[in-house]
């Protein structure tokens, strides 16, 4: 028989580097170590943390060029994605097979973990000259948060309800970003 405890049973996937900076491609680290709001937002809705692996430092390193989902989207980062999900999909289908909410907090902007929206352009590619413009974006999810939807389906498990935080979204605001996600929490709250 199972004891009754203080666990309100939600938990959020989160992004690596909305939890740790240290992650994040050269030039994209807008914080000095986490992101203390999102941590304190999900203190405040009771969200336990389960924190995604980063598959961009495990493929390419913490001194990686910029990349953008073309780049990522070939077979060995997705079969490394694959690879590095499972154990995280298996938490979710326990999770969820026991009566938890789950949630996703991905990083838009991002080619790997974007939710909405990620880094995307055609020409990338060869050697790294960036043209001194914003970071180009397309409304699609990441090749990580796309593998991961993919394998929850094929689990037959439920989708969580997602958001991504904005923070690779060119000159985003950090008050915006964090008002964004309280409304989701909320709303997540009354489902």
């Amino acid at each position: 028989m199972l004891k009754k405890d203080k666990r309100e049973k939600k938990v959020a996937l989160v992004s690596h580097c909305l939890l740790n900076q240290n992650a994040k491609v050269n030039g994209f680290a807008f914080f000095p170590a986490m992101i203390n709001e999102i941590i304190d937002s999900l203190r405040k809705h009771n969200y336990g943390i389960l924190q995604l692996p980063c598959p961009e430092t495990i493929y390419a390193g913490t001194r990686r060029w910029w990349y953008v989902r073309e780049q990522y989207d070939n077979p060995g980062y997705i079969n490394l994605s694959r690879q590095i999900l499972k154990p995280i999909v298996d938490q979710i289908k326990e999770y969820q097979n026991n009566g938890f909410k789950v949630i996703l907090i991905g990083l838009d902007g991002s080619p790997s973990c974007g939710v909405r929206w990620s880094g995307s352009d055609n020409e990338w590619g060869g050697k790294p000259e960036i043209p001194d413009v914003e970071y180009p974006v397309v409304k699609e999810n990441g090749i990580f948060i796309r593998t991961l939807i993919e394998m929850i389906k094929e689990a037959k498990l439920d989708i969580p309800p997602m958001i991504g935080a904005g923070f690779d979204i060119p000159n985003f605001k950090l008050e915006d970003v964090i008002k964004e996600l309280e409304d989701f929490l909320t709303k997540c709250d009354k489902e």
